[in-house]
């Protein structure tokens, strides 16, 4: 009888144990998932700010684009009125 008795005392204490090494358990892995959740948000944060800046960026090519556009083509028209100034002088108009 006392051998059940010791082995009930020695199951209790190692499933004590067990419960605190449980409860140590559930604390890393509750404080792992905030530091997983923080990581995530910084980097949804830095994802979202680099699409904002990429937008930025294409609107702002695309304005330069155009803005290359007209300088061409008052450029190709400058050089249309300058080629027919000096084309129709020498035939003498």
């Amino acid at each position: 009888m006392e051998f059940f008795l010791d082995q009930q005392a020695q199951f209790a204490s190692e499933l004590q144990q067990l419960r605190e090494v449980q409860a140590q358990t559930e604390n890393v892995v509750g404080r792992l998932a905030n530091a997983t959740l923080a990581g995530f948000n910084d980097v949804n944060a830095k994802i979202d700010a680099l699409v904002d800046s990429q937008i930025i960026l294409t609107e702002a090519q695309s304005r330069t684009d155009e803005n290359l556009r007209k300088t061409d083509e008052n450029l190709r028209n400058l050089i249309a009125v300058v080629d027919r100034y000096f084309t129709e002088g020498r035939n003498g108009n």
